[in-house]
């Protein structure tokens, strides 16, 4: 449960005397201080058949405004600093993405096209000069920024995050064009400009070794579809890959991070559009990380709404081409 409350003696006196008439146990509270008001985290647990409207209700009743519900497991619920000091571990002696770990911790999921709009949105400032982003329904409390910055400032120090190589440079006018031979040794370097975190989007699996001339070779040339890559000047900074899997048209996306939120990926979604429709397909689907949602707002900026649904903790966002132009090369 968490609820706006008036900063004032007695107020947590008469939500617990308002649970304790609901038979609703209190079993931990953190209070996130705010002027002129205060927000209170409780952890409860409620009678059987108690629904999600009542449960807000009781707080609404006695005071609480702004009254949000999230349903968890009793083995979740632990201290929050040992919580977030368990992130810690997880993310230098485990290996787990940085983004990953914290939307776990922060309580967030990938938001969807629909209501996306509505979400507060964190930003999180990286050692090398990038940024995090992470958006949730509940609004973000101060305290949980500075938490989630002094754990993101934590890792970089020790080397969890994996710095940019020296970015291509920006030319204004950026160039989506199909992939060829000549491109191997441009889209390993792209590969290796990239951070861990953006190709753990793009492959679903951390990728910790260097990329070879044979990988390179079957992203340029597809088996079985084509592939794309945004050039501009000299250097590639984006790559796609538009293939046929089990009857489904899949687009493969990536985007170098210095040229992320310039509009790439945006240009990169409409032109593989064009080249789907003008291969047969009438939806695409992209796949990405589930917890990724810089690709959803992508698609979104490209004028697609979007289906989104999770296969085995990947999120799959999928567009109709009815009205999309078919490119041809």
């Amino acid at each position: 449960m968490r609820t706006t409350l008036e900063d004032r003696p007695g107020i947590l006196a008469e939500i617990a005397q308002a649970c304790g008439k609901a038979e609703v146990n209190i079993e931990s509270m953190q209070v996130f201080p705010g002027d002129p008001t205060v927000i209170d985290e409780f952890v409860v647990t409620a009678p059987e058949g108690f629904t999600d409207v009542q449960l807000a209700r009781v707080f609404e009743d006695a005071g609480g405004g702004g009254v949000v519900v999230t349903r968890t497991d009793p083995v979740e619920v632990v201290d929050e600093p040992t919580k977030w000091l368990v992130g810690v571990h997880r993310i230098l002696e485990e290996g787990r993405d940085i983004e990953e770990v914290l939307r776990e911790l922060l309580g967030t999921t990938p938001p969807d096209v629909a209501d996306y709009a509505g979400h507060d949105v964190l930003d999180l400032e990286r050692r090398n000069g990038t940024s995090l982003r992470i958006s949730r329904a509940v609004p973000f409390t101060p305290i949980e920024r500075a938490r989630a910055q002094a754990l993101l400032s934590l890792v970089s120090d020790a080397g969890a995050d994996v710095p940019l190589l020296q970015p291509a440079t920006l030319h204004p006018l950026p160039m989506v064009r199909r992939a060829t031979l000549a491109d191997i040794d441009a889209v390993a370097a792209l590969h290796q400009r990239c951070s861990a975190e953006t190709l753990y989007h793009r492959y679903q699996v951390p990728l910790r070794m260097p990329m070879t001339t044979r990988l390179a070779r079957r992203l340029v040339m597809p088996e079985s579809g084509v592939a794309l890559v945004v050039q501009s000047g000299l250097d590639v900074v984006g790559h796609g890959v538009i293939e046929q899997l089990d009857g489904q048209w899949l687009f493969h996306v990536l985007v170098e991070d210095a040229w992320q939120g310039r509009g790439v990926g945006s240009l990169l979604v409409r032109q593989g559009a064009g080249r789907a429709k003008a291969l047969g397909a009438q939806r695409l689907t992209f796949v990405t990380a589930g917890s990724n949602d810089k690709l959803l707002r992508t698609v979104g900026s490209a004028g697609f709404a979007a289906r989104v649904e999770r296969h085995d903790g990947n999120i799959h966002i999928s567009v109709p081409l009815t009205t999309v132009t078919p490119i041809e090369d």
